[in-house]
């Protein structure tokens, strides 16, 4: 409701008012400083023949200037226990067996991908006695405490089927009627 009120305010008397702006006289914009114009500073000849001319004393000492370069011997550090990080990390296989077309294959140790996340959480939901968290540690090189807390805080989804009978059931069921 305020939206339309606000427009037929803001619309109200908009060609009036268009029209008034334009018909006005533009203001005369300020003078420029003389320093700011550039076309007087290339209209005078004494800039310009200046420019153009030759200095034979500035060819003189430019001539006499010789550059030379040459690398500085290479200095093989002897490694003295500085050794910077490497960025190479030690990678494993991925375990996905039937699935490994939908993953990587190749993940950094201390982290596992996504189909093998889902994979093992289903192994030791379905088997815990044998799928326990030391054996999903070292199956897939993580932590102890990472597979705790993964195996603690992430459940994968169940799916429920019901039976024929109760689906008979619900679907016989016929609803009250209203009188």
């Amino acid at each position: 409701m305020g939206g339309r009120v606000t427009r037929a305010v803001r619309n109200f008397n908009v060609e009036n008012r268009a029209s008034r702006e334009i018909s006005k006289e533009k203001p005369t914009p300020a003078p420029r400083h003389r320093t700011a114009r550039l076309d007087t500073v290339t209209d005078s000849p004494e800039i310009k023949e200046e420019v153009l001319r030759r200095d034979d004393r500035f060819l003189n000492l430019l001539k006499d200037v010789y550059v030379e370069s040459r690398d500085p011997p290479v200095q093989v550090k002897d490694g003295g226990g500085e050794h910077l990080p490497s960025k190479q990390e030690e990678k494993r296989l991925t375990k996905l067996g039937h699935l490994e077309a939908l993953d990587v294959k190749k993940v950094s140790k201390g982290k596992i991908s996504l189909v093998e996340a889902l994979t093992l959480l289903n192994n030791h939901k379905l088997q815990p006695q044998i799928w326990t968290a030391e054996k999903i540690a070292a199956e897939y090189s993580l932590e102890l405490k990472e597979v705790n807390s993964l195996l603690e805080f992430f459940i994968p989804f169940t799916v429920l089927e019901f039976p024929k009978e109760t689906k008979k059931a619900i679907t016989s069921h016929k609803p009250k009627q209203l009188t």
